[in-house]
């Protein structure tokens, strides 16, 4: 399970980054646009704008497998979710409400880190894909003492 302090995090408008892999081992990495934490704490569905995540769909399609990192702006809070993708859909209506939650909040985390609130405009955050990913694996990743280790 995802313990409670990760899932008050993820809620907070943190930065997440998505990294996979392809059957070589080649990494590759993009942006997610939005997380979220189910009612079972865990599974967790983020969403990834299609045409700039093509080869992580790709990866993900053939192995499953990724890692989310997940930062506070403000302070460098940051936590990893490591799992096996469960679902791969088109994101719904419902999941771009929650998308626009998340997207104020980290609005909110970057202009407090000095990003000019007018720069947050040009965000391409859809067309979208929705990952809901169960998670097997949650490590503190914050700089400093206890980095890497799991949660």
């Amino acid at each position: 399970m995802i313990p409670p302090a990760i899932v008050d995090l993820l809620q907070t408008g943190v930065s997440v980054n998505v990294g996979t892999r392809d059957k070589n081992f080649m990494p590759e990495c993009t942006r997610g646009w939005g997380i979220w934490v189910a009612a079972n704490r865990t599974t967790v569905t983020l969403l990834l704008t299609e045409p700039a995540s093509a080869r992580t769909l790709a990866n993900l399609r053939d192995n499953g497998l990724m890692a989310i990192t997940c930062s506070r702006p403000t302070d460098h809070v940051t936590c990893q979710l490591k799992g096996s993708v469960t679902q791969i859909r088109q994101a719904t209506p419902q999941d771009y409400e929650r998308q626009q939650q998340w997207r104020h909040a980290f609005l909110g985390e970057l202009i407090a880190v000095g990003v000019p609130a007018e720069q947050t405009d040009a965000l391409i955050m859809q067309p979208a894909v929705a990952i809901e990913m169960q998670v097997t694996g949650v490590f503190a990743q914050t700089p400093g003492p206890g980095a890497g280790e799991q949660v």
